[in-house]
């Protein structure tokens, strides 16, 4: 499924401030932490955004000297391009193609490629080793790749995620709206939406459960609502993640601290090199 003009919009926060609902898009504290996982780079040179995300093309309009964002959905151009300072735009070049074929930057090479949820966009293994692949021919050398994705470690809680556990959670103030809305999606329903031998989440199917309950209050509906999305994610189990990685000529990722807040533990900033 595509990603619609309604869905882009429920992400938006305050549409007059151009702010975001925190966890689907990083926040002020996960930006911090992108801009730390590019010490040492070159700030004369070219950040590729992969995305229209507002937040990240601003650090790099901010940073760099040139930026070309790429995004395969006019709906996102069109509705996010004017979200960064007009005096910064002149940096910026948007263009409508794909992540997994990068031609379209004419052989110019990055120092740094931002993303945010890039590979739970796309199709399966095979699908983010391209895209990888891709990435690694349009690092400048000692460039890097700094993103948040979704990774299902070994060690992380599932039970601390179900469904029922978030929702007595949100409604004890223990966590709070985009805890308990972006984790529902994510992992609220692990055990009968996500494949562990694929890596995928059928997201239809958390929201099938989800419209059938009649118990959920008006806040509550709201909550997850920012998050809705119905088509398929990519989750790679942690040991797949740095498969692939590997498998596309990369290091292992480093991880920068970002919060404490739930998402933090399965969605972290990571920074990755080719080696």
């Amino acid at each position: 499924m595509a990603w619609t003009l309604e869905i882009y919009q429920h992400r938006i926060d305050n549409p007059g401030e151009r702010t975001r609902h925190p966890a689907g898009s990083p926040s002020p504290e996960e930006i911090e932490s992108y801009f730390a996982a590019c010490d040492g780079v070159n700030f004369e040179g070219t950040a590729l955004v992969l995305g229209m995300t507002p937040e990240l093309r601003n650090l790099a309009v901010q940073k760099f000297k040139q930026v070309i964002s790429v995004d395969s959905s006019q709906v996102a151009i069109d509705l996010f391009s004017n979200w960064i300072p007009e005096e910064m735009r002149g940096k910026e070049t948007m263009i409508l193609g794909s992540w997994t074929d990068l031609n379209v930057l004419a052989g110019q090479r990055c120092e740094v490629i931002f993303g945010d949820g890039i590979i739970g966009n796309l199709t399966d293994f095979q699908g983010a080793l391209s895209a990888l692949n891709a990435f690694r021919d349009a690092l400048a050398p000692g460039g890097r790749c700094i993103m948040r994705n979704v990774v299902v470690g070994a060690g992380l809680d599932i039970d601390r995620y179900r469904f029922h556990k978030l929702l007595d959670d949100f409604r004890s103030e223990a966590i709070d709206t985009a805890e308990f809305g972006f984790c529902t999606r994510m992992l609220g329903f692990h055990d009968n939406a996500y494949d562990p031998e694929r890596g995928i989440l059928d997201c239809a199917r958390v929201f099938e459960q989800l419209d059938a309950m009649t118990n959920l209050s008006a806040n509550e509906v709201a909550a997850l609502a920012r998050y809705r999305f119905v088509g398929k994610n990519y989750f790679p189990s942690e040991a797949r993640w740095l498969e692939l990685l590997a498998s596309a000529g990369f290091g292992p990722p480093v991880t920068h601290p970002s919060g404490r807040k739930l998402w933090n533990e399965f969605y972290p900033v990571q920074s990755f090199a080719p080696i």
